[in-house]
């Protein structure tokens, strides 16, 4: 077993205890926002090293794509609720079947906005 030195995983090693609620962007402040995109931009930073993903999956420029936005927050959401303390004991390996989804449907929308690694396209 490899060693236990992930930083984002040490942040975030208190689970919560059941699902957090879905996260309506348009709902909340612009100051809410950023906050909640911090944390999202945090557990992307953390997935995309777990993951091995690459600018295919996941542009840098992500926050600029209210898609990429959706389905990455979607996505966070899904991850806190499989992992939280309360959560079924297959409830990892059906976010991993989210997962392969969302991937494709990633790599689908970051396809079609043309950006490149060093070129964003609006």
């Amino acid at each position: 077993m490899p060693a236990f030195d992930d930083d984002f995983l040490r942040r975030h090693i208190d689970q919560p205890v059941g699902a957090p609620p879905p996260y309506l962007w348009v709902v909340h402040s612009p100051e809410e926002q950023a906050e909640h995109l911090d944390e999202l931009a945090d557990w992307i930073a953390w997935i995309v090293g777990r993951y091995g993903l690459d600018h295919r999956s996941i542009p840098v420029c992500w926050t600029q794509h209210d898609e990429l936005l959706e389905e990455l927050s979607a996505l966070h959401l899904a991850w806190q609720a499989a992992y939280a303390t309360l959560a079924p004991g297959d409830a990892p390996l059906l976010w991993h079947e989210h997962f392969a989804l969302a991937r494709q449907r990633l790599s689908d929308w970051v396809a079609r906005t043309g950006c490149r690694p060093g070129e964003h396209r609006p």
